[in-house]
């Protein structure tokens, strides 16, 4: 039911146009999502616990709009294993950060808890290393990673500027930003 109303963003892997790989980041709980945020709207529900899930399903959805990327083998072998080896299952940005002493939690409303909850924007007290992320943020910096990795910088730039894009109030829209680049992008190809 949230995905009906709000959409979802997913990472996906896939060769020669057949997409084989589906993970997306997810409240752990949607009962307990639907509880947090259902008087308060979606703007008001405090981060809980996330997981990087199986999304395959995405794929049969007539709504869904893709973004492909050309790279070679080794490049997309690594990824699709990151994204199923490493990924998920996690409650993290990947198994390589578990004794990081960063945590990470879901959020409707990242911007806002970003804010108050981690010391990583500057406002919390004692140093809580906290990555509070909605599916699209968690997607992007997934693949930033990596779009750094293969010398496409440009990309990110061009995501970001997206995503970061208009007020304070509004930067809880990364979702609907990335929707837009994407249109962008297929409109110059």
């Amino acid at each position: 039911m949230g995905r009906t109303w709000n959409g979802h963003t997913a990472l996906m892997a896939g060769k020669d146009g057949v997409v084989d790989t589906i993970v997306g980041w997810d409240p752990n709980s949607s009962w307990d999502a639907f509880k947090g945020s259902a008087f308060g709207r979606h703007y008001q529900m405090a981060p809980i616990t996330g997981c990087w899930r199986d999304d395959t399903g995405m794929n049969a959805d007539p709504t869904t709009q893709y973004y492909g990327l050309q790279i070679d083998q080794a490049e997309y072998t690594r990824f699709r294993r990151f994204l199923r080896e490493e990924l998920r299952g996690t409650q993290g940005f990947g198994s390589h950060l578990a004794n990081s002493g960063v945590s990470f939690r879901y959020a409707f409303a990242p911007g806002k808890w970003m804010a108050s909850e981690s010391s990583l924007e500057g406002k919390a007290k004692g140093g809580d290393l906290k990555i509070i992320s909605n599916c699209a943020d968690a997607a992007f910096h997934v693949f930033a990673s990596f779009l750094y990795e293969w010398d496409q910088k440009n990309l990110i730039t061009e995501m970001a500027s997206f995503i970061n894009a208009g007020d304070e109030k509004n930067r809880n829209l990364s979702q609907g930003r990335l929707m837009r680049w994407l249109s962008q992008m297929e409109q110059q190809n």
